[in-house]
This record gives C-alpha cells, sequence and structure tokens, in this order.
C-alpha cells in the first residue's frame, strides 16, 4: 500500500520523479473545486494545454489507445512564445474546446493532465500573474481562491513532478531543434492588431496571429515529426504501466 503514494528514485529510460512520499492524507475535502457551469479553462483557445509525456502514457492507458490514436482524436501541435523571446516553440496540446468536456464535467478527470490539476493552484500559490485571467471568463479568478498549508504543500509536490515530467517531454521531442523566429516587424504588426481587443478575446487573437507568421511546410514538418515519436512513446517508456507514471497517476487519486 505504501508502495502506491511513494514516488520512487530510478534509472535509465524511467527515471524518478522527486523521491518524496506523497501523503494520502492530504485532503481530497480540502481539494479546489470548479465552480458549477464554468468551463472556461476546458474552452478558452487563447491558453490551450500542452500535455507532458506523463500525461500521455496516462491518458493511453485510461482510454486503452496508443498515443498515434489520442493525437488523432483529442490533439494537435501547439505553439507558444518562449517568455523574453521572438522564438514560438512546438508542442503535444490538447485540442480546445477540450474533447474530453463532456456535458460540462471532464470525462477523464481522474487521469487529466497535471496542468490541469495545478491551475488555478499553482498560480495563487506562487503570487503568478493573475491578471491576464481576470474578467476573462475564469470564475475561479474572479472571486478568488485560497490555499490552506496542506494544500499549498500538495501542490508543491505536484510542481516537482510536473517539472520532471516536462524535462523529459522536452527531452524526448526535441522541442527546441523546431522553434520558429518571428521577424520584428511581425510582432510590430501582431501587437498593432491586438491594440483593440478586449480580455476574453485578446489571447487567442494572439495565437492566431502568431501562428500565421509560421509557414505550413515548417509546420507539416514538425507534425510529422512528433506523430512519429508519439508511436514510440511507449518503448521509449516500457513502464507507463507499470513504472513511476503509475506510481504518479496513483498518488494523483487524492485529487478525486
Amino acid at each position: 500500500m505504501a508502495a502506491e503514494n511513494t514516488i520512487t528514485s530510478g534509472k535509465g529510460d524511467c527515471p524518478g520523479i522527486t523521491g518524496e512520499t506523497v501523503d494520502p492524507g492530504l485532503s481530497p475535502d480540502k481539494e479546489f473545486h470548479c465552480i458549477d457551469g464554468c468551463v472556461r479553462c476546458c474552452t478558452d483557445k487563447g491558453n490551450p494545454l500542452e500535455l507532458t509525456v506523463g500525461d500521455i502514457l496516462r491518458l493511453c492507458g485510461h482510454l486503452s489507445i496508443d498515443a498515434g490514436e489520442l493525437f488523432e482524436n483529442y490533439c494537435e501541435i501547439m505553439w507558444n512564445r518562449i517568455p523574453g523571446t521572438s522564438l514560438l516553440i512546438p508542442s503535444v496540446g490538447l485540442t480546445f474546446p477540450c474533447g474530453f468536456l463532456k456535458n460540462d464535467r471532464c470525462a477523464v478527470y481522474d487521469v487529466r493532465p497535471i496542468h490541469c490539476r495545478l491551475f488555478p493552484e499553482a498560480l495563487v500559490m506562487d503570487n503568478g500573474n493573475l491578471d491576464i485571467y481576470r474578467n476573462c471568463g475564469y470564475q475561479c479568478i474572479d472571486t478568488g481562491t485560497a490555499l490552506d498549508a496542506d494544500r499549498k504543500a500538495y501542490t508543491h509536490r505536484l510542481k516537482d513532478i510536473d517539472r520532471h515530467e516536462l524535462k523529459e517531454t522536452a527531452s524526448y521531442f526535441d522541442n527546441f531543434s523546431y522553434c520558429v523566429e518571428l521577424r520584428p516587424e511581425e510582432l510590430g504588426r501582431i501587437g498593432s492588431l491586438l491594440s483593440g481587443a478586449g480580455n476574453m478575446e485578446r489571447a487567442a487573437k494572439k495565437r492566431e496571429l502568431y501562428m500565421e507568421g509560421i509557414d505550413k511546410k515548417t509546420m507539416e514538418t514538425v507534425e510529422s515529426v512528433f506523430r512519429k515519436k508519439l508511436c514510440k512513446l511507449n518503448t521509449k517508456f516500457p513502464k507507463g504501466d507499470a513504472g513511476y507514471l503509475s506510481v504518479i497517476s496513483k498518488s494523483f487519486r487524492a485529487f478525486r
């Protein structure tokens, strides 16, 4: 039983996460709960969700499908601007509105991606920039979210897992090798086009304009490369069902 709640160390293709024990007593009762009827974070095209390799394997295991089928039905290549640069970097993300949203509820809640689990608590805990979400339909941000000490401790541990999985994901997909740089004049044009945009549509419009700066051939090449890597994901992480990724999934059950 203890092994189910312990994130262990490891070697090779499936390294350990943090070596910390996730205390199952850290209160599902004190969990953050979405406000009924609010699905903004599941539908906001301006803030789509990047998937880690752990997210992909957990979802595939839960749905009994392979990574290629997951991508075909629920995912796309998303491009995010690296803060402080003019570079756009590709990654595998969920297509928005999220395909797992059924009747205003998450159909894969028990294995939902780690960034879903961390929102909005990680932002609140880190005193992050909540202003970009205010008055944009995010009711949890507009009404306020508070964390007690137990919740902060659990969120901190989830962030440790997230950092590790993001590192593993970047290493596996080598996405930094496929960055696209926007020209200064292109960035200036985007800025001028966004000047009159309201809070609700600004982020989505910005993402659309960024995408226009990437030529079609580059986008097709990157998608082809990422699709091939997805098909080999289970070979790279052969312990997806019984190794550390499974342990992470079990420790997440406290979020029910």
